[in-house]
């Protein structure tokens, strides 16, 4: 055994690991070491990944006015269109021109107060007024629609959007809408030359008055009055048509005697 170099024999496999982690190690020596690579060339990014085609999401549904109708507004009443009294009734005319070949009809008109800086946000919602009357072509007809601004959005420096929207569609179903009035408006309060409510106020502060002015006659009356000694009363006759049948003769003879007694007695102290 002696001077023979005996080799043990080796696993399988184990020398093929050896070398592939011998060449891993200086494959990563080599990469630290290199400098990144600067000609100037723009960088591929690979080829891109085609994806399936994404469905474009459908446009929210909007309804907008007819170009063959016109429409406008008027307030009667009130000359100052950015004020509207709060707890009256506002009258509004609506007008709408039918200005193409066929017939629109005219749904409703609704109306209410939005927040400015929010058109979304809705403050004070008014009546809808429901007509679904027909407008031929060449006709314009005219809309009475009617609100009440609220009390409590009076006063104060609070504008509020006014919108009106006029509601209508063609004869083939087609759906239009149409603000005639989409302004910045504010409530004020009214001030009423007469009220009712202070009026019987009033009325109620004048009984009181007088109950309080009988109640205090009816105590000094009854507290001075009653020191006082009452008087008797002076029985009086009765005159005229005196029954004197009941009376004896006798005693009518003798008062008839001392009266003239008495007469003849007085004569000559005269």
């Amino acid at each position: 055994s002696s001077g023979i170099n005996a080799e043990w024999p080796l696993r399988p496999g184990t020398r093929c690991q050896e070398e592939d982690e011998i060449m891993d190690s200086d494959e990563e020596e080599e990469l630290r070491e290199a400098e990144p690579l600067d000609d100037g060339s723009p960088l591929d990014d690979g080829e891109p990944i085609e994806h399936e085609p994404v469905q474009e999401e459908a446009e929210d549904f909007v309804i907008k006015p007819s170009p063959d109708a016109k429409v406008f507004y008027a307030f009667p009443k009130h000359a100052d269109e950015t004020m509207f009294p709060g707890g009256k009734v506002v009258k509004a005319l609506i007008g709408f021109q039918n200005n193409g070949d066929s017939n629109f009809i005219v749904d409703n008109i609704e109306g209410g107060f939005r927040y400015p800086m929010d058109y979304n946000y809705v403050i004070q919602n008014f009546t809808s007024f429901r007509y679904g009357r027909e407008v031929a072509p060449g006709v314009t007809q005219t809309f009475l629609y009617m609100f009440v601004p609220s009390e409590q959005l009076a006063g104060g420096s609070r504008t509020f959007s006014l919108v009106m929207s006029l509601n209508y569609r063609g004869e083939d179903g087609t759906l239009y809408t149409d603000s005639p009035f989409n302004e910045t408006v504010s409530v004020h309060e009214v001030d009423e030359g007469f009220d009712t409510e202070i009026f019987f106020m009033y009325v109620l502060l004048a009984a009181l008055f007088a109950l309080l002015l009988f109640g205090a006659q009816y105590l000094l009356s009854s507290a001075f009055g009653g020191r006082k000694g009452g008087r008797k009363p002076i029985e009086t006759g009765t005159s005229g048509g005196i029954d004197y049948d009941y009376i004896p003769k006798d005693h009518l003879t003798t008062k008839k005697e001392k009266s003239t007694d008495c007469d003849s007695a007085l004569i000559p102290l005269l």
